[in-house]
């Protein structure tokens, strides 16, 4: 792959901070976590992020060269908003490929949070489809494949149970498939299982 600036954060973009904007020290009670929105609406102010602590709360502020007082936890707020908005295992991709972490910094490139956000948003569409196919496999409604093993295992001919049986076992796991992906096929197997066991056949 080719080499990529905002791929690779530059240590040297802390330089840009002169000796009037000494990162300000951490308050006392955590400010609110910026949202993803944030980010994204600064990344299209200039090339440069940084935090700004304004009135007891954490600003996201965008452009060419830093004003004020700036935080140094730009990244980890970042961090923060990309596993609220899109999930732990979706984030992790993202953080993963950007080499983004929660260590202390002062800036952040625009570049990096819309190539981040992009990464994620593509991981979160696959953790999706796959967990839809997963519940595609164990849908009772469906004789899904996951489904017929489990009741088979249990001694159960999956195929002499009735519709409305099977329509309620597949709305008993409906909860589970709206947790944020990916889905467990292990858990989901058990829940089926206990289902099973728990209702006359």
């Amino acid at each position: 792959m080719p080499a990529d600036e905002g791929r690779h954060p530059s240590p040297t973009l802390d330089r840009v901070l002169n000796s009037t904007q000494a990162p300000v020290a951490h308050p006392q009670a955590t400010p609110e976590t910026p949202r993803l929105d944030a980010f994204t609406s600064a990344a299209s102010a200039g090339p440069l992020l940084w935090a700004h602590l304004a009135e007891g709360r954490l600003e996201i502020r965008g452009g060419v060269t830093p004003a004020g007082a700036v935080s140094d936890e730009i990244g980890k707020l970042f961090v923060a908003a990309l596993r609220e908005h899109f999930g732990d295992a979706a984030s992790a991709v993202a953080e993963r490929e950007w080499q983004l972490n929660q260590n202390a910094r002062r800036l952040l490139q625009a570049r990096t949070v819309r190539q981040a956000v992009a990464c994620a948003e593509s991981a979160l569409s696959l953790l999706l489809a796959q967990s839809c196919l997963v519940q595609i496999e164990f849908s009772a409604v469906m004789l899904g494949w996951r489904f017929r093993r489990v009741a088979e295992g249990l001694g159960l001919d999956p195929a002499t149970l009735g519709i409305e049986r099977r329509q309620a076992l597949d709305e008993a796991l409906a909860p589970d498939f709206r947790l944020p992906p990916p889905a467990d096929a292990d858990a989901l197997a058990e829940r089926v299982r206990t289902l099973l066991s728990q209702v006359p056949h």
